[in-house]
């Protein structure tokens, strides 16, 4: 069942991006992220008392304050390299954080790495290389130094990094609760994250975030709500599923983003995007099929 939650998130998760690119035409990107964070915490508490709280042990506040710390950051960072480039050159390179969750996962929560994933994960690898294809007439590893030499790209590498390393501290907190509670665990990370960007948003934008979140409330909330329902799926495949083949089912959503981002913003990726898309996808199913 845990593949079929990491799917719909991967669906899901792709119309959450695309209205996140929309709004960041309208409001700042710590705006943006507050309001994926904050909007819906009433909702989240109100299942919380409804359902009770679970027991928990040490290692749920590493999980839950380990992922709150690391994923207000990556989600920051990642909005505003949306708002700055088009989503086909940048939203791909998603794919690498297949590799960066595995090795968390493995010193984290001991996820052993078997051949076929190991396969996937140098699929994924390659299909990078294709990213840039076209500089490749210049010199053979000049793609690869591209992708590390422009800012956008390096900014949005470290962003999926700290997003990988979310992922599993946001399973650390889950398995750390009896019965296992994805919505608890849910409550306090977005309870911390609001609180941190509150305090970001009242220092560094005072004078604007206001505005903004009034002025866009409505589409606000709705990107929210799509926001909540990708990460209940998300953390409901965790509870039966290895974090990191969950998260490589749902980085199928790249595919899903490229076809969005040509209805919506009439992008138009060349051919060597689209080629090592599919390539990175078929690594993403080699992780999964290991």
């Amino acid at each position: 069942m845990w593949f079929w939650f990491a799917f719909g998130s991967a669906i899901l998760g792709a119309f959450d991006v695309i209205l996140n690119k929309k709004l960041l035409h309208k409001v700042s990107a710590a705006v943006l992220t507050w309001s994926l964070f904050a909007l819906t915490l009433p909702i989240v508490a109100a299942i919380v008392l409804l359902s009770g709280p679970p027991s928990i042990n040490q290692l749920f506040f590493v999980g839950v304050f380990g992922s709150a710390f690391s994923f207000v950051f990556a989600k920051t960072i990642i909005n505003e390299t949306l708002k700055q480039n088009l989503i086909s050159k940048v939203f791909p390179l998603t794919a690498f954080g297949g590799f960066f969750t595995y090795i968390f996962a493995l010193l984290l929560l001991s996820e052993t790495i078997r051949p076929i994933p190991v396969l996937g994960l140098s699929t994924i690898v390659a299909g990078s290389y294709f990213l840039n294809l076209d500089m490749a007439r210049e010199s053979f590893l000049k793609p690869f130094k591209v992708l590390f030499s422009s800012k956008a790209s390096l900014l949005y590498l470290f962003a999926i990094m700290l997003s990988s390393i979310t992922s599993v501290f946001d399973k650390m907190g889950i398995i750390s609760t009896a019965p296992n509670s994805p919505v608890f665990v849910m409550l306090i990370e977005q309870a911390t994250m609001s609180a941190l960007l509150f305090l970001f948003l009242v220092k560094k934008e005072k004078a604007t975030w206001l505005p903004e979140l009034k002025g866009n409330f409505g589409f606000l909330f709705l990107n929210s709500l799509l926001f909540l329902v990708v990460s209940f799926l998300v953390f409901y495949a965790f509870v039966t599923g290895p974090v990191a083949l969950a998260m490589a089912v749902k980085r199928l959503q790249i595919f899903f983003i490229l076809i969005l981002s040509i209805l919506f913003f009439k992008e138009k990726p060349a051919r060597h995007v689209w080629i090592s898309t599919a390539i990175m996808i078929l690594g993403a199913i080699l992780i999964k099929v290991g």
